[in-house]
């Protein structure tokens, strides 16, 4: 089998294996197969986030070597890594030897680029992803040698997208099943949970509100029963999650 035909193949077989992935997990299994058979050790998919911002919120995938995220966390490396600075720059998916070659670097920046390879990420590969509303996520890969084909690049890139676009439908199915739960909570369910969030006890939010104990006691056992919650604390806590309380 040619090198184009074998490279050929681990995309298409990526592509088949993630459109039958139920979750991150299984999407993160099938993108560390294709990576691995590109030569890759290590990769994640994130979001950029604002000045000022944490980065960790925006991971959508992570399988950074052990360590590393959680030093680029606590250092904010993302506003200081010359990737992410390129990524943001371009369009064009690029091997991070070549791209920062020939350009002057910031003494943070260099940190940030020794660092890595303490973690076995000597260089790497990197694919911003675009849209009509701008930039999206990147895509990133890291290795200790990066010895990728034309071939492998288009595939690789591809491949990204693919990745990405699994991952922002199961964000999206997420969001329509919150949405499908808040929606059977009802309004005095949800004026109940706002002062159990308050700490009124049961005798005092019927007091407030004009009707019983015992109903109280009914409408947050119904609002538990819909948000899959066995208590108080667990109830308050879905209901913020879900935005039935803010």
């Amino acid at each position: 089998m040619s090198d184009r035909q074998a490279t050929a193949n681990a995309m298409f077989d990526f592509i088949t294996e993630s459109s039958r992935a139920r979750d991150n997990e299984e999407v993160l299994a099938c993108l560390g197969k294709v990576a691995g058979a590109f030569g890759m050790d290590c990769y994640a998919v994130s979001g950029i986030p604002l000045p000022g911002e944490r980065i960790d919120p925006y991971f959508m995938l992570n399988a950074w070597p052990e360590g590393w995220f959680e030093r680029y966390v606590q250092e904010n490396y993302v506003h200081v890594d010359p990737v992410i600075y390129r990524t943001k720059m371009s369009n064009e998916a690029f091997v991070w030897s070549e791209a920062l070659a020939d350009k002057p670097l910031s003494r943070s920046a260099k940190r940030v680029m020794n660092e890595a390879t303490e973690f076995g990420m000597l260089d790497g590969y990197s694919v911003p992803l675009h849209s009509v509303g701008g930039f999206q996520a990147i895509v990133t890969f890291g290795a200790r040698k990066v010895e990728l084909s034309s071939e492998q690049r288009g595939a690789l890139h591809i491949v990204s997208i693919y990745a990405h676009n699994r991952l922002r439908a199961f964000l999206v199915d997420s969001s329509e099943r919150s949405a499908a739960v808040a929606a059977k909570v009802t309004p005095r369910e949800r004026e109940v949970i706002l002062w159990c969030s308050a700490g009124k006890t049961n005798w005092e939010i019927g007091q407030i509100l004009g009707i019983s104990e015992k109903t109280v006691q009914h409408e947050i056992a119904a609002a538990c029963r819909k948000l899959n919650s066995v208590n108080r604390a667990q109830l308050i806590a879905e209901s913020i999650r879900l935005g039935i309380i803010r």
